[in-house]
């Protein structure tokens, strides 16, 4: 049974640089690939929801503006996790990405 799943018995792939495979997808293939998905916002909020105090602190830190852009590509998820807590009234004035986590 193993073998009838076998992707390689189907016949000879082409090799194609992992790297370079998104640019090989059509531009609209690319924008859904990009878009956020609900799933992967819950757990990544589930995640951050489980984290200590200090650990959302040194996250806070770490996620300074230009790094929260890069993120957000990423995992466009953050984005809406981002507008989420930024919403929240926040304690102190020089918080992070994450700061109303906490």
């Amino acid at each position: 049974m193993a073998e009838e799943m076998n992707p390689n018995a189907m016949g000879e792939r082409p090799q194609i640089d992992s790297a370079n495979a998104m640019r090989q997808l059509p531009p609209a293939a690319q924008q859904r690939l990009m878009q956020p998905s609900q799933e992967i916002g819950a757990v990544l909020l589930a995640r951050i929801s489980l984290m200590s105090p200090e650990e959302l602190k040194t996250l806070d830190e770490a996620i300074t503006p230009k790094t929260a852009r890069v993120l957000m590509k990423l995992l466009p998820e953050l984005e809406q996790i981002i507008q989420q807590v930024g919403g929240q009234p926040q304690p102190q004035q020089d918080m992070g990405a994450l700061g109303g986590m906490r």
